[in-house]
């Protein structure tokens, strides 16, 4: 399935291809976290418009978490790795920059782990990589704003 990413420079729609399951009635469940695509993450059911846009109808409890470095710290990511499994968290994927200089990667953790744990793990990651950067993919809205998923009923 295609995710709308954004509009590039050129008025094109960038997308992301993300795994997912088929529910039938224009909807789909994620089987892993968007590397691109914001404000999803595996686990969760969203309604997909033909251009890729998509609005989140069920989340499914897990909070994805996209991953920046420099190349040369795979020692480090190998232990954020460990550090998120610890959590019930896995590894979605990983790449790096046509270039080669730097690393890509997305992690999904389960939202029960909490967010105090959640940040020591990638605030870790950061201390030993300076240039390292991590942010939360499903957590804010485009304005900055909570957007308090995990704290419904």
């Amino acid at each position: 399935m295609r995710l709308l990413v954004a509009t590039g420079p050129s008025g094109r729609p960038v997308v992301e291809d993300v795994p997912a399951r088929e529910l039938g009635g224009g909807r789909w469940q994620l089987l892993g976290s968007p590397g691109l695509a914001r404000g999803a993450a595996a686990g969760d059911t969203l309604v997909v418009a033909g251009d890729g846009s998509f609005t989140v109808t069920g989340r499914g409890g897990n909070v994805a978490v996209q991953v920046s470095g420099p190349a040369g710290t795979e020692e480090r990511l190998g232990e954020l790795t460990e550090r998120v499994k610890a959590l019930g968290g896995l590894l979605d994927s990983r790449g790096a920059t046509r270039d080669g200089r730097h690393t890509f990667s997305v992690y999904t953790v389960p939202a029960t782990a909490g967010f105090p744990a959640i940040e020591e793990a990638f605030q870790a990651y950061t201390a030993a990589v300076p240039q390292g950067q991590w942010t939360y993919a499903n957590v804010f809205d485009d304005d900055g704003r909570p957007l308090t998923w995990w704290a419904a009923d």
